[in-house]
């Protein structure tokens, strides 16, 4: 197997602020692997807050790819070993693309799926003054849901009840992003009650939210930060009533999949969600997203530039042409672009 990574900046359209930190871009991984006259490509945005980025998840792979089996099967097996991230992440959906053009299917049916359907996605709002996010709002008149990103100060309750007046006909969430103080959130919940808010996401930092244990409430509790891996679920059951799924934290679809059927075990809503990136990266995820309750899979409406094949955004829904998802010979495999670099994998 030949296998390249390219390490990609990619802007985002204007700076998208959260609390605590303002982004205006990310770096991104992109993996090409041609094997037995195949191709395939993958994209990951990894764990910022975990340290990632496309330098460190392309030594990731490096480091891996030296006792590769040359069998998928192996292969897989061993892109499972390796650390939760968006490095497996990506590894993990090029085995995937990889095993589906050698049973000669859409790489969904490997996931039992007969096709996929659109689904309706959040869209995501930075932090602003109230009247900015009012008018941001106004920018999406095709969007059914917006999440706000708040970041616990006073202006939090002028924010959402801004967006809620410029936009009476969405469904509206918060994400906290680790932001607020247990003080914070009960004293905004009248607020975010009056504006029917159906969701808050993440209100206390991961490493202080065991207080949650004994708070009830009002509003579903969606765990980001606190959710990386499966190993995290019966601690979030406790604390959270909805889990928020990315392949980028969890390590991949082939860690998504039976995260999300443990969730629903454990009685938690799930919602599907990225940390970013552009539309190569959130193929996996759409798949993830096909049985979740909630879907946040808006990051290429936010990037200056996105990817080929390209997500659609129509009546607030995402989905992707099939064809996105069928097998590629190794012929249409993507030019190089700066900071590549390529290995021979075993096999």
């Amino acid at each position: 197997m030949l296998i390249s990574t390219f390490i990609e900046h990619v802007s985002f359209k204007q700076p998208l602020s959260i609390a605590g930190r303002t982004l205006a871009g990310q770096q991104v991984l992109r993996i090409s692997a041609r094997y037995q006259g195949w191709a395939a490509e993958a994209e990951a945005a990894g764990v910022f807050y975990r340290g990632e980025s496309g330098a460190t998840m392309q030594q990731q792979v490096h480091d891996w790819l030296a006792d590769l089996p040359c069998d998928l099967p192996g292969m897989w097996r061993r892109i499972q070993q390796m650390p939760a991230g968006g490095a497996r992440n990506a590894l993990d959906w090029i085995v995937w693309q990889l095993e589906a053009a050698q049973r000669g299917i859409p790489a969904y049916q490997l996931a039992h799926l007969p096709g996929l359907r659109a689904k309706p996605t959040m869209v995501t709002l930075g932090v602003a003054a109230a009247g900015q996010m009012a008018a941001m709002a106004q920018t999406y008149p095709g969007a059914r849901a917006l999440k706000l990103k708040l970041d616990g100060s006073a202006e939090d309750a002028e924010r959402v009840a801004a967006v809620r007046h410029a936009r009476p006909d969405v469904s509206l969430s918060v994400d906290a992003n680790e932001g607020w103080t247990v003080e914070h959130l009960d004293r905004i919940m009248g607020c975010l009650l009056e504006h029917r808010v159906e969701l808050i996401e993440q209100p206390l930092p991961a490493n202080a939210d065991a207080v949650l244990d004994h708070f009830h409430s009002p509003i579903p509790l969606a765990a980001d930060e606190s959710l990386q891996t499966v190993h995290d679920l019966e601690q979030v059951a406790r604390r959270y009533q909805v889990a928020n799924i990315k392949l980028d934290k969890c390590g991949g679809l082939s860690a998504a999949l039976p995260l999300v059927a443990s969730a629903r075990r454990l009685g938690l809503g799930v919602m599907v969600g990225c940390m970013g990136g552009r539309s190569r990266a959130l193929l996996p995820a759409f798949i993830a997203a096909q049985d979740a309750d909630l879907v946040d899979l808006d990051a290429p409406l936010l990037m200056s530039t996105d990817s080929v094949p390209s997500a659609r955004y129509e009546d607030g829904c995402i989905s992707f042409d099939p064809a996105a998802y069928a097998p590629a010979a190794s012929a249409a495999t993507a030019a190089s672009v700066s900071s590549a670099q390529a290995w021979h994998a075993a096999g």
